[in-house]
């Protein structure tokens, strides 16, 4: 069964409680905003992150705290810098 309703927009959308009970979404929302959608998602409670959420938390912060390098293009460049090899 699929929950289908026009709305007009006043001053915001009420979506229902029960609607949000059906699609099983919880009681923490993700409320993602894009051109043209709005994606409503179930989240999990702070300190609940699965493992791999957890892991690319901390890979994003490498470089936080990184000094500014010597090299010209090391991105690019990395195999020479690294393995001394060229293209």
């Amino acid at each position: 069964m699929m929950l289908h309703k026009d709305l007009e927009v006043k001053d915001g959308i009420w979506i229902e409680e029960q609607w949000i009970r059906y699609a099983g979404l919880g009681r923490r929302l993700r409320v993602t905003v894009k051109p043209g959608e709005i994606r409503i998602n179930p989240t999990q409670p702070e300190g609940e992150q699965n493992s791999s959420t957890k892991g690319w938390s901390i890979f994003r912060t490498l470089g936080d705290n990184a000094q500014p390098g010597q090299l010209l293009n090391a991105a690019v460049d990395h195999d020479h810098y690294l393995y001394g090899k060229s293209e």
